[in-house]
């Protein structure tokens, strides 16, 4: 094949998933007889009406996501397949379906996507990305999928986009006061998540985070501050999980994934020793103890405390 259009449509299906659509294709000076001509070779199938998916490619959700929006401007990848997208933490396993909103009172051919319409979504709730996909907002897709993921994984969720600045405590509780109505799934959940949280603390880092501060609040103990920047002696810069400046009390959860290699535990006990020198004390807590003995693990930091 060496039509001058070739390079130019290789180029496009590297950045889109292996999809191109039929109008695509003729920009870039495909005639629409050798467009169509292209579904009947081995190399391309229709995936959607006007859409060609190259077969080199495999076939999957991310082909769907493509085509949906590529075929229709008023789709929007949605639910927990914007979520996955969004890299929410503590997904359930993807069901290899692909579900899409578009606004109600309008209809669009889709095959192989579970079409949902919606009376509200605004432009707020919509990321245009640069490879044509469009994908619901990180606040508005946790509200869609908070039911589902039911209060505790929605507030660790939450606390994840806090801590990557993929939205706000604002931005959440703007995005719940917008769309929350009687019976509206996701209501009931996130004005929970969102009425337990105050506005101002750091966004936890972790699941592990969130099961320490539950445990901190059960048992009673001071509230800390969470995600505390704090600088050692030589002007370096950490950041705290939690920390009591009052008390200069430190508590860090270990994560498996940061805290494995000596490398690692070499820096960190380091550091424990510089916040020595200008009078803090850092706790530790291994994930083993999260999961297993953290009753005990807060008990200790409660004595801690105490006798600072």
């Amino acid at each position: 094949m060496a039509e001058a259009w070739i390079p130019q449509l290789q180029m496009w299906l590297h950045g889109h998933s292996g999809i191109v659509p039929i109008p695509n294709l003729i920009e870039f000076g495909c005639s629409r007889r050798d467009a169509y001509r292209l579904a009947e070779t081995d190399n391309f199938e229709i995936i959607m009406p006007g859409v060609l998916r190259s077969t080199h490619w495999p076939f999957g959700t991310d082909q769907l996501m493509m085509a949906a929006c590529l075929r229709s401007s008023i789709a929007v990848i949605a639910r927990t397949n914007a979520a996955q997208m969004w890299n929410f933490r503590g997904l359930p396993k993807p069901d290899g379906e692909v579900r899409v909103l578009i606004p109600h009172g309008r209809s669009v051919i889709l095959p192989g996507v579970i079409v949902e319409k919606c009376r509200q979504i605004d432009a707020v709730d919509i990321v245009q990305r640069s490879d044509g996909l469009r994908l619901t907002s990180p606040s508005r897709t946790l509200f869609d999928c908070a039911d589902i993921l039911g209060t505790r994984r929605t507030g660790s969720i939450f606390e994840q986009l806090i801590d990557e600045k993929k939205a706000s405590f604002v931005t959440q509780a703007a995005t719940v006061a917008r769309l929350a109505r009687p019976g509206r799934p996701g209501t009931r959940t996130m004005a929970a998540v969102i009425a337990s949280r105050p506005a101002w603390r750091a966004g936890l880092q972790s699941d592990l985070e969130v099961l320490v501060l539950e445990a901190i609040e059960l048992a009673g103990l001071p509230t800390p501050q969470t995600q505390m920047w704090f600088v050692l002696p030589g002007g370096r810069r950490i950041r705290l999980d939690f920390a009591w400046p009052d008390k200069q009390v430190a508590l860090e959860v270990d994560h498996p994934f940061w805290h494995a290699g000596a490398a690692e535990s070499d820096r960190d006990k380091h550091r424990d020793l510089k916040m020595t020198t200008v009078g803090w004390l850092t706790l530790r807590i291994p994930d083993l103890d999260v999961n297993g003995g953290l009753a005990v693990s807060i008990n200790d930091v409660a004595l801690t405390l105490a006798l600072r």
